[in-house]
């Protein structure tokens, strides 16, 4: 427990930590107000066809807000990517394990640390942003604080996309002693290569963006599978930290690393 402790103080005293909080508590709900501005004077009822700006329609009442909640997953990935391999900075995990001086336990420590802080993180940001949005639009929104059990239920499945993607990312950062890996690997995903490859291609399916997609997906055309998401994305990450756990136990921290 008292490692545990250590290492939640370690991450929350980090910059690059406050950063990101910044970027998805605050940022991300602003955007999200900009978008409910927009579809409260184009009208939620609008279409395609009823208005050539759009176009697709704009998302049943129970979804809005989501598109919005979808801009701080990046940011999460590279703080992950950062944090993962920070460890391996100026021989901090040396300094670590000066409190801990067993190895697993002090990883283990890492992992359920950041593992908490990216929960809370997540689930505040996603439901800021979604309080915000129908907060925005007033009497044709939902309550902004019970919100629906639909968007409850996506509010919970999108936080746990997140904090499992971005345990990932740290987890790849720590196993390769680097952020430039993970960066290389997920980025591109976020960025839609994961839906391409998926759909070209059919083990695209179990990349970890495109598995993530399975478990918060929202599009009717997208197939919504979130126990197959998640089983995909908990395979990546015992497959990852089981490798970094290993590399961890060999590793020597007397010398170069």
């Amino acid at each position: 427990m008292k490692s545990i402790k250590t290492e939640l103080l370690k991450i929350i005293s980090n910059r690059i930590w406050w950063i990101v909080v910044g970027l998805v508590i605050f940022l991300q709900p602003l955007l999200g107000m900009l978008e409910a501005r927009n579809f409260a004077a184009i009208g939620l009822h609008a279409t395609p066809a009823t208005n050539s700006k759009l176009i697709e329609a704009i998302p049943p009442l129970n979804y809005i807000g989501f598109d919005s909640a979808m801009f701080g997953i990046m940011p999460m990935v590279v703080m992950g990517s950062i944090i993962g391999a920070i460890e391996f900075k100026n021989h901090n995990l040396r300094i670590s394990l000066l409190s801990e001086n067993k190895r697993l336990t002090l990883f283990v420590s890492k992992i359920l640390s950041f593992l908490i802080l990216t929960a809370i993180v997540s689930l505040i940001s996603i439901y800021l942003t979604i309080a915000v949005e129908h907060l925005e639009l007033g009497k044709q929104g939902l309550n902004p604080i019970i919100l629906s059990s639909v968007t409850w239920k996506y509010i919970g499945l999108t936080t746990i996309n997140w904090t499992l993607l971005t345990t990932l990312s740290f987890g790849i950062g720590f196993l390769f002693k680097t952020m430039i890996i993970p960066l290389v690997f997920m980025i591109p995903q976020v960025y839609n290569l994961g839906a391409y490859l998926a759909e070209k291609w059919e083990w695209g399916h179990y990349l970890p963006v495109a598995a993530g997609d399975y478990v918060n997906s929202i599009s009717s055309q997208a197939i919504h599978n979130p126990i197959k998401g998640i089983t995909i994305l908990l395979i990546w990450l015992i497959i990852t930290f089981a490798l970094a756990g290993c590399s961890l136990k060999k590793l020597d921290l007397g010398g170069k690393y």
